[in-house]
C-alpha cells in the first residue's frame, strides 16, 4: 500500500524481506571496499537460491557515527540455504519513505520531504538502495527506501 507524499516519493509499508548476500564494513574516515564486495556478489550472485526477483538486486545498508555497513544482496523467498562467506538475514516489517531518484541527491530529497512533514527516520533502521542489472549502479539512479521511525503516516 502506497501512499503519494509529493512527487517520485511515497510511503510504503512493506513485509518481511529476506536477502542474502556479502558485506562489507569501513569507517566514514576510510570507505573502502565496496567495489571489490560487488565484484565478488556479482560473481557469486548465482549461488544464491530462490531468488525472488532476478530483475533486481538491493544494497542494504546502516550506519553509526563512524562507520558504514553496505550489504550487495538478492531478495529471497524463502530464507533457506545462505552460500558459504554470505550473509543471510531478515528486514522486519516496517513503513519506509520510498523516492525514485532520477539524478539527484535522494537523501537529500528525502530528509528534506521528512522535514516539511515533521517526521523522522528510524535511527537503528536500514535503507535499502534497489537496482536493476543493467542499468548504472548509483544512487542517482535507483529505488530508495528509509525506514521510518515507528508508524509516521496513517493509510
Amino acid at each position: 500500500m502506497e501512499e503519494l507524499i509529493r512527487e517520485n516519493i511515497d510511503v510504503v509499508q512493506l513485509c518481511d524481506k529476506n536477502y542474502i548476500g556479502i558485506s562489507v564494513t569501513a569507517s566514514f574516515q576510510n570507505i573502502t571496499g565496496i567495489a571489490e564486495v560487488r565484484k565478488i556478489f556479482m560473481d557469486r550472485r548465482s549461488e544464491i537460491e530462490n531468488i525472488a526477483d532476478e530483475t533486481t538486486y538491493t544494497c542494504v545498508h546502516f550506519s553509526n557515527d563512524n562507520l558504514f555497513t553496505y550489504i550487495y544482496c538478492m531478495e529471497v523467498t524463502p530464507l533457506e540455504k545462505t552460500p558459504n562467506g554470505m550473509i543471510g538475514f531478515t528486514v522486519p516489517a516496517m513503513q519506509y519513505i520510498k523516492y525514485r531518484s532520477t539524478g539527484e541527491n535522494p537523501y537529500e530529497i528525502i530528509n528534506s520531504c521528512l522535514k516539511e512533514n515533521n517526521k523522522v527516520l528510524n535511527s537503528k533502521g536500514v535503507s535499502l538502495e534497489v537496482f536493476y542489472f543493467g542499468e548504472e549502479e548509483s544512487k542517482f539512479n535507483a529505488n530508495i527506501l528509509s525506514q521510518l521511525q515507528e508508524k509516521q503516516w496513517s493509510k
